[in-house]
């Protein structure tokens, strides 16, 4: 005896199996996502803390060194170049005494943002060693 069968077969069967396969990836993905979003989230705070610690050195180093050199001119008639010497107003001993108090509070604080990063990033460097070895 003939027997027929369905043109498509189970088709409730086979979309069943797409389903969970599907689901098995949209899981996979987001487990994906999520990782990258830590990394992100890591990295764009090292960027922020690097970037904050050249600032604060580039900021100290302008307030510290001198501004330029002399600037050196050159008349039409005369081809030896002539300096001059730009003097500036000296600022009072208070104006200084609060500048370098200032200071110093802002790399202590500055110093202490760091201290507490790297000892942060330590403790997770070394928890994420402590699971990769015991697995």
């Amino acid at each position: 005896m003939l027997t027929f069968e369905e043109p498509f077969g189970d088709t409730n069967g086979r979309k069943t199996v797409l389903k969970e396969v599907s689901e098995g990836y949209r899981r996979l993905l987001e487990e994906k996502m999520g990782d990258l979003k830590i990394d992100a989230e890591r990295i764009g705070k090292q960027a922020l803390v690097i970037g904050g610690t050249i600032a604060a050195a580039y900021l100290l180093l302008e307030l510290l060194l001198p501004d330029e050199e002399p600037e050196i001119k050159t008349t039409g008639t005369n081809t030896a170049p002539v300096i001059i010497k730009r003097h500036e107003e000296s600022s009072s001993w208070i104006t200084k005494a609060v500048t370098s108090y200032a200071i110093t509070w802002a790399l202590g604080m500055a110093r202490q943002k760091l201290m507490d990063f790297l000892a942060t990033q330590k403790n997770r460097n070394e928890v994420r060693n402590t699971n990769e070895t015991s697995a």
